[in-house]
């Protein structure tokens, strides 16, 4: 019954008008329950819960009205509210409509800016107005936009409400003159065989209001000369009529699919005003995926079910070429939701669309597109009582984000209650933020097109990139685009209450405790973005980009050395830092100014302030100048979690050799060295003396790079299950200083994993290639055993197998296409082990795969390995086994046009063993 009171409401209410005088009656319940049979009660019941879900509108009249909300909106403008004291009260709300109807066309501001002044043009001319003609390919949404034309005709007052609006396709009598002549002019009785009475044109019919004559090139020579006559002097007659000259006041809407070179010229002179609407593909990305999006709105409307569409299906439909434009698109989408509607089991509350309901033709036309779709496997929900989410975009956008902080604030307190685990508040917490994020990076305006967007897009670049270069944070485009369309639609701050900015500030300080190197990162953006861009940022603000850093994973890719001067004086550490820092052409140093009278508790405050908001486990260099600062390293060391080195009576030279050694990469101890060798007074080196904190380093004889990404995966693995830091390490000292290493030094190291084994006595060495071929989970078990119960390592064992499969391992270490790399890998392999006569053993075979596919990366990167221990001896010694590798892994240099290093073969040569390739050579 609801559905039917639906679409009578939707019906009655087309009929609606403000005018004093006009009947209500249609909209009161008595009539309602009379219409459908039923006792006024439950038509009352009804109708109430209807205004409840939002699809009526209630007035409190006497009798009170009910009105459908979408139809008279669609009719007068957007409503705030679902019940109201008066009419009169809705009509003061209702936006002006002059504003209001050409914002239902996606594109009012951008692509059909120009087209919506012309028609207005038009419209605005004294008298009839002006002929309007709208030139565009088929489905571009001519007879819509004609109809937005009357709409807005009649909201101008320029004809009147009920005013009436015809639309005739021309083509449909395109091959009968004389019966088009007739529906348009109207016949006499007897005019031709069949008039057997007097016939009314649409010319005669639409008097006073406006006529749309789609594909009017149908129309011929003798038919668009009546028309140029009739829009000359408004006059004309009806078929078979000769004495009868018949006059009507109506405004013309053409449009035509052609060019105007099909037309006679003087009945194009006759429409001064030509508008093109452009094809789908013309009006850009963004414009077409808001058609896409509004296409499931209508149809979750339609429907009556939320419509949850994959966001892989959403970056098809968006990027397939729509022959047939806004038409084709709307029925593919049609098509999908209904194929999608036919498979729904009678127990699920809302439809699923994904890949599979697509039309075949699709697939069949861009095979292309599902190459390379969209990483993010979230799904977008489309509701029956959505808006269309074009309209007022910004207002929705900060109602989006100022939830999803409500959200985040929610987990917190269920954090602090202990009803949530810290993991499961971040996840929640990053989960909700990335949606969000999701939704407004996809909605932002296109930056060609919006000054304000451009300016921040540009600016956020550039603190990108002065972050990476001066602070070795590394970062994705997508975090630009993001956390630009962010501030972009984020400006005020939340109105929250005593109790909210009570839990949010300690949420803020649980997070700088927390996450500390994504809070620096955003503090230091936070003093560019001020200064740059003119937008305060609020501590909700720094909260949710906090934590959206941690959902990315923006990290330092190089965890340098940290080194902070300190000096008595207004501005002498900072000037200093300065000086250095532009002569080495990268931030290397901190600095903080001291009073001279400044206390030994003042400093270490300041001191410690910094150790918290910085990742110093690699090590800090601590330079002083003199008197109280020389003697803080007694109230700090007991606080560092990383080496320590304390510089006494700093100088810029100094400063500039240290910063040159921290550029370079060396370690504390590396430096401790050359330092002591010149006049330095005092140089001390402290390491923590706490109790050490559990770690695994990894580390890969081909570099920090592939050392890094196994870090990555590892700590993905263990996660929260086990308080252990994974920790990235160069191979070549690890082999060189053993124990001596400051990771070994400083933490209770319970194995190395990697791809070469250091050969550390004390230290447990896990194979890469075990890890992958299964054959470490005994390893796993072993190391772990002092520290974890059987579940826990278990939990972790299988994280590993997930995450440690060779396509995944190289998925992580490569941005090349996994599939490919992996089958072209295999086919060098199979060719080297034909060579040999001899197949090569699995951990073999997988250190060969994982090794080649970074090789490749790194030679497409033009950054090959050059160097090579003892690489003369080896090209004099191996001349045989460099021949066979260079042969069988030429398949990869001619795919991808690269060239391998002799220190590359070396590095193969390595993984293979000797013992291998001295097989006898098949002939």
């Amino acid at each position: 019954m609801k559905n039917e009171i639906v679409v009578y409401m939707k019906e009655v209410t087309r009929r609606f008008s403000f005018k004093k005088g006009s009947c209500l009656e249609p909209y009161q319940t008595e009539a309602i329950a009379v219409h459908f049979e039923i006792d006024r009660t439950r038509a009352s019941r009804l109708l109430n819960e209807l205004s409840k879900e939002g699809t009526l509108l209630k007035i409190n009249t006497r009798p009170v009205c009910f009105i459908h909300r979408e139809t008279l909106e669609k009719q007068y403008g957007s409503l705030k509210h679902t019940v109201y004291d008066s009419l009169e009260s809705i009509e003061k709300e209702l936006i002006p409509k002059s504003e209001e109807i050409f914002k239902r066309l996606i594109g009012y501001e951008k692509s059909l800016k120009e087209s919506i002044e012309q028609v207005k043009t038009a419209i605005h001319y004294p008298s009839m107005g002006l002929p309007l003609l709208l030139l565009g390919p088929t489905g571009v949404g001519k007879t819509f936009f004609a109809k937005l034309i009357y709409d807005y005709s009649r909201s101008q007052k320029i004809i009147a409400d009920q005013a009436p609006f015809f639309v005739f396709n021309c083509a449909q009598y395109a091959n009968n003159p004389e019966l088009l002549s007739s529906y348009l002019f109207g016949h006499s009785k007897g005019a031709f065989t069949g008039a057997l009475k007097d016939q009314v044109g649409l010319i005669e019919q639409a008097n006073s209001g406006i006529l749309f004559l789609d594909e009017v090139h149908r129309l011929n020579k003798e038919g668009q000369e009546k028309l140029f006559t009739f829009m000359d002097q408004g006059t004309f007659t009806r078929l078979g009529e000769t004495s009868i000259v018949r006059k009507s006041k109506v405004r013309l809407v053409f449009a035509t699919t052609e060019s105007l070179s099909t037309f006679l010229e003087t009945f194009l002179r006759r429409i001064p005003i030509k508008v093109n609407i452009p094809s789908l593909e013309d009006r850009g990305p963004d414009e077409k995926k808001q058609f896409v999006h509004h296409f499931f709105m209508e149809e979750s409307k339609l429907l009556g079910l939320p419509i949850e569409v994959t966001n892989k299906t959403l970056d098809i439909l968006s990027k397939y070429h729509y022959s047939g434009n806004i038409g084709e698109c709307k029925n593919t989408i049609k098509y999908a939701c209904g194929f999608a509607f036919s498979k729904k089991s009678k127990t699920m509350d809302k439809i699923f669309v994904t890949l599979q309901d697509l039309p075949k033709h699709i697939f069949k036309n861009s095979s292309y597109l599902f190459n390379n779709y969209s990483a993010r496997e979230e799904s977008v929900l489309f509701s029956p009582s959505s808006k269309q989410f074009f309209s007022h975009i910004n207002e929705m956008k900060i109602t989006l984000i100022e939830q999803t902080y409500q959200n985040c604030l929610n987990y917190f307190l269920k954090f602090e209650n202990n009803q949530f685990k810290e993991s499961d508040f971040i996840e929640k917490c990053t989960d909700e933020i990335t949606a969000m994020m999701d939704k407004l990076i996809f909605e932002r305006p296109n930056e060609s097109n919006n000054l304000m967007m451009d300016i921040i897009l540009s600016t956020m670049q550039d603190i990108f990139r002065y972050l990476e270069l001066n602070y070795y944070v590394k970062y994705d485009g997508n975090s630009v685009y993001t956390l630009s369309s962010y501030l972009f639609f984020k400006s005020n701050p939340f109105q929250l209450s005593k109790q909210e900015q009570v839990l949010s500030q300690s949420m803020l300080q649980f997070i700088k405790d927390h996450y500390k190197m994504e809070y620096s990162v955003v503090s230091k953006m936070m003093l560019f973005i001020e200064n740059r861009m003119d937008i305060h940022l609020y501590f909700e603000d720094i909260i949710m980009m906090t934590l959206f850093l941690c959902k990315t994973k923006i990290n330092h890719f190089n965890n340098r050395i940290k080194a902070m001067i300190i000096a008595h004086g207004y501005a002498t550490a900072s000037s200093i830092a300065n000086v250095c820092n532009r002569l080495l052409g990268v931030n290397v140093f901190d600095s903080i100014d001291m009073p001279v009278d400044a206390t030994v508790r003042d400093i270490t405050e300041k001191m410690l302030q910094y150790m918290e908001e910085q990742d110093t486990s690699t090590g800090l260099v601590v330079l002083v100048d003199m008197g109280s600062l020389s003697l803080i390293h007694d109230h700090i060391k007991d606080k560092i979690d990383g080496p320590l080195l304390f510089v006494d009576q700093v100088s810029t030279p100094a400063a500039l050799e240290i910063g040159n050694y921290v550029i370079q990469g060396r370690t504390i101890e590396e430096m401790v060295e050359p330092l002591q060798k010149s006049a330095q007074p005092s140089i001390n080196l402290y390491y923590p003396t706490n109790g050490k904190e559990y770690a695994i380093v990894t580390s890969c004889f081909t570099g920090i790079g592939t050392a890094t990404q196994i870090q990555q995966l590892l700590s993905e693995s263990i996660g929260d299950l086990l308080d252990i830091k994974v920790i990235a390490h160069d191979f070549d000292r690890l082999k060189q200083n053993g124990m001596n290493e400051a990771p070994l030094r400083i933490y209770d190291v319970l194995a190395i994993v990697g791809t070469e084994n250091p050969e550390i006595e004390e230290i447990n060495f896990i194979s890469l290639e075990d890890i992958i071929s299964g054959k470490g989970e005994g390893d796993v078990f072993r190391i772990f055993d002092k520290i974890a119960d059987a579940d826990t390592i278990r939990q972790v064992n299988d994280r590993i197998i997930m995450n440690f499969s060779l396509g995944r391992v190289i998925d992580s270490l490569t941005i090349l296409d996994t599939e490919k790399i992996i089958r072209k890998v295999e086919q060098g392999i199979n060719q080297l082990e034909k060579q040999m006569g001899k197949n090569l053993p699995n951990d073999k075979k997988i250190a060969l795969f994982v090794h080649v596919s970074c090789m490749i990366e790194r030679l497409i990167r033009k950054a090959p390995i050059t160097e090579y221990p003892n690489l003369d001896q080896f090209l004099n010694n191996h001349t045989k086994e460099i021949k066979r590798i260079k042969s069988a892994f030429s398949v990869l240099e001619d795919n991808y046009s690269v060239q391998m290093t002799m220190a590359e073969v070396g590095y193969i040569y390595n993984i293979i063993k000797p013992n291998v390739l001295r097989h006898k050579e098949l002939v």
